[in-house]
């Protein structure tokens, strides 16, 4: 019995020394998403779970709340190895893989069933080409859909032009949708907006409930347009140099706790969009309904802006299989 013991101790201490002198990676990823956020919580859960998949060897350290700059020069760190990835919105992955953006143009998808259908029609393709420029996609994690909100009530295009609309200054879609209604967009960093309401220099913005909240900006609006303008889309990666550096089975660990995680990401996300619109509701925030002759305009405009970036973000092809895709979803 003696001699049992002493293998069975011989053996735990063997285990442990070798998992104490297992190689250990660590990853550093940014995002602009608050660490109190919804976004934050799942990255913290699957932090924990690739920690213990992996037996300590993957270690993941978060940059919250936009501590490592916006979206644009995060992407450049990833590039200069200074970041390993990121959780990013569809502006970040357009610096990586623009033809993404055509997943985020206006009026183009009526519902998350159909941007869920089309998405995974095209996963493979869409990965495969970060994969080309040397980063891996490791999930998805959108934003909810997209409105306007305001200082004043708008319901119409024509009202729009009297406002001093926000446009993200790395997101051509905005700013060629404006250009196109014959609006000039105030042209800000995502980090300047909030002191921008504040001091009046801009005073409309788009965004999902969830966003407006998180990023505080709620308490100088008082108006949103019931209409939805498009859904936003995000995903996380990670460099490719930095992943090819994991064993194999590291790799698949990484993998397949992320896919859980993005996967319940979502689902959190949209729930959570919606509570937030009650939230917004319960503070005061009115709700403006656009006229139909103005959806019908919107959606003119938005077709407008579809044709603007093909073959110039996305190719005429890619466009083609979304329209033929979304024809055969609605069939269903």
């Amino acid at each position: 019995m003696k001699k049992v013991l002493c293998l069975l101790g011989l053996v735990a201490w063997m285990w442990g020394a070798q998992s104490a002198h297992a190689k250990k990676y660590t990853f550093r990823i940014a995002t602009l998403a608050p660490g109190d956020s919804s976004w934050g919580r799942v990255f913290i859960k699957m932090r924990r779970d690739l920690l213990r998949e992996s037996k300590g060897q993957i270690h993941i350290k978060f940059y919250p709340d936009g501590r490592m700059g916006d979206e644009k020069l995060v992407v450049n760190k990833m590039k200069l190895g200074q970041l390993h990835g990121a959780s990013i919105t569809s502006i970040g992955l357009a610096q990586i893989v623009p033809s993404v953006l055509l997943l985020q143009q206006p009026a183009l998808f009526r519902s998350y069933k159909e941007l869920d259908y089309v998405r995974e029609k095209m996963d493979a393709e869409l990965r495969a080409q970060f994969v080309e420029k040397g980063f891996v996609l490791l999930g998805w994690g959108d934003m909810g859909y997209v409105y306007l909100y305001s200082k004043q009530p708008i319901d119409s295009v024509e009202k729009l032009k009297s406002t001093k609309i926000w446009g993200w200054t790395d997101d051509p879609i905005t700013k060629q949708f404006s250009e196109s209604s014959g609006i000039t967009p105030h042209m800000l960093g995502i980090l300047d907006v909030r002191s921008s309401l504040q001091t009046g220099a801009i005073d409309t913005v788009i965004g999902t409930p969830l966003s407006i909240i998180a990023m505080q900006w709620h308490s100088y609006l008082k108006y949103r347009v019931k209409y939805r303008f498009a859904i936003g889309v995000g995903a996380t990666v990670i460099t490719k140099k930095s992943f090819d550096r994991l064993p194999k089975e590291l790799q698949d660990i990484v993998l397949r706790v992320s896919q859980k995680h993005h996967t319940n990401l979502i689902q959190v996300i949209r729930r959570d969009n919606n509570r937030a619109l009650k939230v917004l509701t319960k503070r005061g925030l009115e709700h403006i309904t656009v006229p139909a002759a103005e959806k019908k305009l919107i959606r003119q405009l938005s077709r407008k802006t579809w044709d603007y970036f093909t073959d110039k973000l996305f190719s005429k092809a890619d466009l083609d299989k979304v329209k033929g895709l979304l024809k055969e979803f609605r069939k269903k």
